[in-house]
């Protein structure tokens, strides 16, 4: 699976080996593969970890899965607690939406002030359909409709 990640990297051109990465870790099952793949391909990488805390200990308990990932293996680690029900309830969005919002300021708020060259998120198929919908429902041109991160 290690030479299948680092194939498709070098394929589609996504980053190059002097990148420094961020990598957005959910403590889901798709977000730690990602992490331990990029840490044993040897990339440049911190962890990004957002606590909506929505569920209650199982927020927690992710946070500090995550959390004990990046020390067992080095990696620098970066945590937001975010009030993410306040924050839907003040903007009049849903929880979902606020979420979203809030991790994805988050994240390229940290790609600018640490000034990492990439952001990865472990996304699977209905994760991207969902952006590409809303994207369109924002009524985004063809850039829009890309996920892509300088």
């Amino acid at each position: 699976m290690l030479e299948r990640l680092k194939g498709y990297i070098e394929k589609e051109h996504l980053m190059m080996p002097h990148d420094k990465i961020l990598l957005t870790v959910s403590g889901g099952k798709d977000s730690m593969l990602m992490a331990h793949l990029f840490a044993k391909a040897g990339f440049r990488i911190a962890i990004a970890h957002c606590n909506f805390q929505l569920r209650g200990e199982d927020s927690e308990l992710d946070e500090a899965l995550v959390r004990k990932f990046a020390s067992d293996n080095g990696i620098p680690i970066f945590v937001n607690q975010f009030d993410t029900k306040t924050y839907a309830k003040e903007n009049q969005i849903s929880i979902q939406m606020a979420a979203r919002e809030l991790r994805y300021t988050w994240f390229e708020q940290l790609r600018e002030e640490l000034q990492f060259d990439r952001i990865a998120v472990a996304q699977h198929l209905n994760d991207h359909i969902e952006t590409v919908l809303l994207n369109l429902s924002r009524g985004t041109g063809l850039q829009g409709l890309q996920e892509f991160y300088p």
